[in-house]
């Protein structure tokens, strides 16, 4: 009785290992992809290295710009495979504007009539492009991103902006995930 419910439960588990549950390895990311579940990189497999030059800026306030910059190149490089090189070595360019930062008022103080919480909104257009063949990889208008930060607390535009800026540059990174 023993040997048979053993027989029973080992012919169980032996069929389940066999069957297997739909799991792929497409060799190519551009492969047609077929029935089931898939395996691959949430980032382009065609691509290994990047170059990042300093975006530009439409907006009065300076250093924003050289801040995103250098904010993209480490969240790239900390979350993602690509490599970042100078342009002649790369397969790859993420070229970017700054178009906006903009200020405003979450709240105030009754009393006093001067901000308690504000808000740093920071808005750019960039574009990512394949070096090797010239197509646009990805592009982005009017992509933005919040932080709210507190001038009652100490906390001037310059931690805002901060704040804003790191999580532009992870949100860019994000973008350049390979679409589902």
């Amino acid at each position: 009785m023993k040997f048979a419910k053993f027989a029973l439960v080992l012919t169980a588990v032996l069929s389940l290992l066999n069957s297997g549950c739909g799991y792929e390895h497409p060799g190519h990311y551009d492969e047609t992809p077929k029935s089931g579940y898939q395996w691959h990189s949430l980032y382009r497999e065609d691509v290994q290295t990047v170059a990042i030059p300093i975006f530009g800026s439409r907006d009065f306030r300076r250093g924003v710009e050289f801040e995103l910059s250098k904010a993209v190149i480490n969240q790239l490089e900390a979350h993602s495979p690509y490599k970042v090189v100078d342009r002649d070595h790369a397969d790859t360019i993420l070229e970017g504007e700054v178009s906006k930062v903009d200020v405003s008022n979450l709240s105030r103080s009754f009393v006093e009539g001067i901000p308690q919480e504000q808000l740093m909104t920071v808005t750019v257009n960039f574009v990512w492009k394949d070096l090797r063949s010239g197509r646009i990889l990805m592009e982005r208008k009017n992509f933005q991103q919040t932080a709210s930060f507190y001038p009652t607390l100490g906390e001037g535009e310059f931690v805002g902006s901060q704040q804003a800026v790191e999580k532009l540059a992870l949100g860019i990174v994000q973008e350049m995930q390979a679409d589902w």
